[in-house]
């Protein structure tokens, strides 16, 4: 009985290694070996070849293809070497936002320590390690298996040159390459570039959604979906793609890894069905020098070479035609002027139905400027206000109408634009800085490429900066505020009489000038800070100050010949925080309720100020809802308290006749507001119908189309009223719309577009164009800020024509 028990013992010993058999095989690369394993049998290949050639392509590639394994009961693929071990699983399951594709083929690229442990700047290549493959499973019936070992075609890269490469989600692809330093270089023209810092190009014709990643050249290389994102530097490209990759990051080179994603979410950001079959793409890449610190000196020197020739060109320009035209701008020089005298005797004459009362107040507001101003003073002032109402209905308005509060006032009121905007550049600008900055380190150490939203094949970094190139472009803006401010001041200190300036020529609002010198300094301050790390979070940065900009150059005008009822700056820098306000809104909410609310706004806005406007400021909404205004009708002046009154002056005025309703008191300024009107309203139905996601620019387009407007309406009614344009403000005109429409051409060929994702902006990445260094975002700065510089320059001596004109003769349009 006890031999028997022992008999049955061995026998089932026997009958487990039978049943756990395990295939051992010695195979060769580049053939095909196929079988089955199950439970109860596993396959291990041995993998080696007597041709030392093969060797130097670099690690073996492992394919295996199954047809019949499932989640449940996968195929194992375990892959060893003397110092490494990869391991995964067929089906390869790759995880998307909506669901999990399962890939039944794989193929990877094995890892070796490439560098044999060595710390030398210059590898020697090596032999790679013979692999053994097993390949089991749990499954208890049969699981088919196909593996392939081969070695990729090339995987040493050379700089320079186009390689060709396919890629699917289930079977990654890696390379490696490693600097090549300048001085091992014969050929001139490859000492001219850097081979310090190379930028990897990679373009495909398919839309497949990849992730490219730069691993240092240590085991294991993450190249699967769920990992990739694990070390260096990663980011997500569709057509086109690229990144600068700098030697002191990977000093003995690096990995260049290649994924295809399952679906084109993380690419386009839209949860669409992902697409079955094949997603094998097909894609180039290249690896260029950069260019050398030589070129980055030169760029910069020949920058400040130019902003500094334009200084003294345009100054000795400027000073000299000063000089020419200079006239003394003192009362005395006014009294001795026998022109003068005359053309004041003139309008005693014209004016002599004017009341004893009305002149003698004129008289005593002329006076006020030579005395302090103290509590008397102020209400004095304020009787000037109540009876420039009276005189604002006059058909013919001049200039003596609107400006009869003392130059000290004037001034006062004018410098609070400079006040202001210099406390917002300070309270806005340093939290910008700081916040750009923090946006910079956080991507130098996650090395998430997609969190800004560069022009990849022309960034060229410096220090911590990622791409120095796009910021210091905006230099152009800060030394052109700056000569614009010394402009202001030198025009300021001729200007001192104020005798003369109470009663002739248009009123100069300075600190309204230093105010849009300081704003274009701003711009170039925050268009560098929004540049250090672009993005569709902070554009709302590059175009805030470009609303101050445009909205001072409208409120200059307006206060040319509105001088006392012009907006203040309070008002004003209020105004421009809801713009800003509803830029932010906008960036994160662009939805149909954002742009009924918004248009709305709008139209209410216009409306409001097109009443403002036309009555000049004499129209007014009482809490009762009463309004007070002033209509002419045959010169003669109706004072209407209220609603009703106004329906019965409309009665009357139709029983006069029909036509009488319809025709304007003041036609040119009706012209002008019904043109800027109709245009508002077409923006207004352009934004309700297509909903333009770059919100920011199109808010600005409101802000600049007004001011353009405004700005031709100006002109032209000059002309009309007989005036002139001098040939300076003229030649300022044409640089400053020639620059204008240039710059909206580099603008319109754009390298990035932040209201895309960073994938698609990649797209219209574009290499340097100027001076190996600028792109044509680089050259929209530049020309940008000479005709902003420019249009300032016309605005400081659009009036010049009337510096000696009396106020009585300056129209008011």
């Amino acid at each position: 009985m006890f031999c028997f028990f022992l008999l049955v013992l061995f026998l089932q010993h026997s009958a487990c290694i039978i049943l756990n058999r395990t295939v051992i095989s010695p195979a060769n690369y580049s053939v095909p070996y196929q079988g089955f394993v199950n439970s109860s049998v596993e396959y291990i290949y041995e993998f080696s070849n007597e041709d030392s050639s093969i060797k130097n392509f670099g690690p073996p590639r492992v394919t295996v293809l199954t047809k019949n394994a499932t989640i449940y009961n996968p195929l194992m693929v375990t892959t060893r070497q003397p110092k490494e071990l990869l391991s995964w699983k067929l089906p390869l399951a790759v995880e998307t936002e909506s669901e999990e594709e399962n890939y039944m083929n794989t193929s990877r690229t094995l890892c070796y320590d490439i560098l044999r442990g060595s710390k030398l700047t210059t590898y020697k290549r090596i032999e790679h390690d013979n692999p053994i493959v097993t390949l089991s499973t749990s499954s208890k019936g049969n699981v088919d298996f196909t593996v392939t070992v081969d070695f990729p075609k090339y995987f040493h890269l050379q700089h320079s040159i186009d390689y060709p490469v396919n890629i699917s989600p289930s079977a990654p692809q890696y390379f490696f390459y490693n600097f090549t330093s300048s001085s091992n270089l014969t050929s001139l023209k490859a000492r001219e570039s850097n081979y310090d810092t190379v930028i990897l190009e990679v373009n495909s014709e398919d839309q497949i959604c990849t992730i490219i990643s730069i691993q240092n050249v240590s085991c294991p290389v993450f190249d699967l979906n769920q990992d990739i994102t694990f070390r260096g530097f990663y980011e997500t490209f569709t057509t086109k793609g690229g990144i600068t990759i700098p030697k002191y990051k990977f000093p003995y080179g690096f990995y260049i890894v290649f994924v295809a994603k399952a679906n084109d979410y993380d690419c386009t950001k839209e949860l669409t069905p992902s697409v079955q079959g094949d997603r094998t793409k097909k894609l180039y890449l290249t690896i260029k020098p950069s260019i050398t610190y030589a070129d980055y000196v030169f760029a910069v020197i020949i920058t400040f070479c130019c902003i500094g020739g334009f200084y003294i060109i345009f100054g000795l320009f400027f000073f000299l035609c000063s000089r020419t035209n200079n006239v003394p701008r003192q009362m005395q020089y006014a009294v001795d002027n026998d022109t003068t005298i005359t053309s004041l005797n003139s309008r005693t004459l014209r004016i002599a139905g004017q009341s004893r009362t009305e002149r003698t107040e004129d008289s005593g507001a002329a006076n006020l400027d030579s005395q302090s101003l103290d509590e008397t003073d102020y209400d004095h002032i304020q009787e000037i206000e109540f009876d420039r109402e009276m005189r604002l209905c006059r058909s013919q308005p001049v200039l003596s109408d609107l400006a009869r509060k003392p130059p000290k006032v004037l001034a006062k009121k004018s410098y609070l634009y400079l006040y202001n905007v210099l406390t917002v550049a300070l309270f806005y600008g340093l939290p910008v800085v700081q916040l750009v900055i923090t946006y910079q380190k956080v991507l130098n150490e996650t090395g998430e490429q997609d969190l800004c939203y560069y022009n990849f094949l022309c960034a060229h970094p410096l220090g911590f900066l990622s791409d120095f190139n796009h910021v210091f472009s905006n230099i152009g803006y800060v030394l052109l505020g700056i000569l614009f401010l010394f402009i202001t001041y030198n025009r300021e200190l001729t200007h001192k009489d104020q005798d003369f300036d109470r009663q002739y020529g248009i009123p100069q609002h300075y600190g309204l000038f230093y105010a849009m010198g300081v704003a274009l300094i701003m711009e170039g301050v925050l268009s560098g800070s929004y540049h250090v790390c672009p993005s569709q979070t902070n554009f709302q940065f590059d175009s805030s100050f470009m609303y101050v900009m445009a909205v001072l150059c409208m409120i200059k005008l307006y206060q040319n010949r509105h001088p006392d009822i012009n907006a203040n700056a309070y008002s004003t820098f209020g105004v421009l925080a809801i713009a800003i306000v509803l830029g932010m809104i906008g960036i994160f909410e662009n939805t149909e309720e954002f742009w009924i609310f918004f248009v709305t706004l709008h139209i209410l806005t216009c409306f409001y100020l097109s009443i403002k406007v036309y009555y000049m400021g004499c129209w007014k909404l009482s809490k009762q809802l009463s309004t007070k205004f002033c209509i002419i009708k045959n010169n003669s002046f109706i004072d209407m308290a209220s609603l009703q009154r106004l329906g019965h002056v409309v009665k009357h005025d139709f029983w006069a006749g029909p036509l009488n309703i319809l025709k304007p008191c003041y036609k040119a300024r009706f012209v002008m507001l019904l043109t800027g009107n109709l245009c508002n309203y077409a923006l207004a139905t352009y934004a309700l119908t297509y909903h333009p996601k770059n919100f920011a620019v199109f808010l600005l387009l409101v802000f600049m189309s007004n001011t353009l407007l405004y700005f031709f309406f100006y002109i032209i009614m000059k002309y009309l009223h007989k005036e002139s344009v001098k040939i300076v403000t003229w030649i300022f005109l044409i640089i400053s719309t020639i620059c204008a429409i240039t710059a909206m051409y580099f603008f319109l060929h754009k390298a990035i577009s932040w209201s895309k994702t960073p994938a698609q902006s990649r797209t219209f990445n574009i290499e340097c164009k100027l001076l190996r260094f600028y792109d044509y975002h680089d050259i929209w700065h530049f020309l940008s800020a000479i005709g902003m510089f420019f249009t300032f320059m016309v605005l400081l001596t659009m009036d010049d024509d009337l510096s000696h004109t009396h106020h009585d003769f300056i129209p008011v349009f």
